[in-house]
């Protein structure tokens, strides 16, 4: 049976993902018991081993639901875009995941970014987590490398510049004031907005053409 919060029906596996998520990046993946997501879901031990024979179970659908997806890009949403409208969308897609993070459960997530950050190393314990997580990392960056070249036959970018020397320092960028500005507690959305609008307005003067 689904359960109702907030006036609207949440399917159990949905709720037991969801209330996973927000223990695990409070309290880290070893310090949450199967009894605490049944304390905070309210849903009993059979409810939740129904859906997910083990508590590992239930991390990787947690990844593959909220972290991975949320990583995944998809290319229309780029279509028609100049160079520096591409570099700001992929800015804002990254300030939107950390904006969700910090939405999760009813008190919300304190330190979104240094909570992601702390979770995602702990999950790189597990090797095909890892795996995916390099294989994500590659994808995002090639990606990322294909925006700039695209920026480059357009006359956009410099042309002498390397593409995927450009990738490295925007990948660098985006994730490197993330982290550096981890100590935020709440409203890291405006934050980042403010930190990523400013810096790249000023890369972009390095980089691009002024044609």
């Amino acid at each position: 049976m689904d359960k109702i919060e907030d006036g609207h029906k949440i399917p159990n596996k949905e709720l037991i993902l969801i209330t996973a998520y927000g223990l695990f990046l409070k309290k880290g993946y070893q310090s949450v018991s199967i009894n605490d997501i049944m304390e905070v879901s309210k849903l009993s031990k059979g409810g939740i081993y129904y859906h997910f024979e083990s508590k590992e179970k239930i991390l990787f659908a947690v990844l593959d639901q909220y972290f991975f997806t949320g990583l995944t890009i998809d290319p229309s949403d780029f279509d028609n875009l100049t160079f520096k409208q591409s570099i700001y969308k992929i800015c804002e897609l990254g300030v939107g995941f950390f904006v969700m993070l910090e939405s999760i459960g009813k008190n919300g997530i304190k330190y979104p970014i240094q909570r992601l950050y702390q979770f995602q190393l702990e999950c790189e314990n597990f090797p095909e987590v890892r795996r995916q997580f390099r294989q994500t990392s590659i994808a995002y960056k090639n990606f990322v490398q294909h925006i700039v070249s695209q920026g480059i036959q357009n006359n956009e970018v410099k042309k002498e510049l390397d593409p995927e020397i450009l990738s490295y320092q925007i990948v660098g960028m985006i994730e490197g004031i993330a982290i550096h500005h981890s100590t935020v507690k709440t409203e890291v959305g405006a934050m980042l907005t403010e930190k990523y609008t400013a810096v790249f307005n000023s890369y972009f003067n390095f980089i691009c053409s002024d044609i």
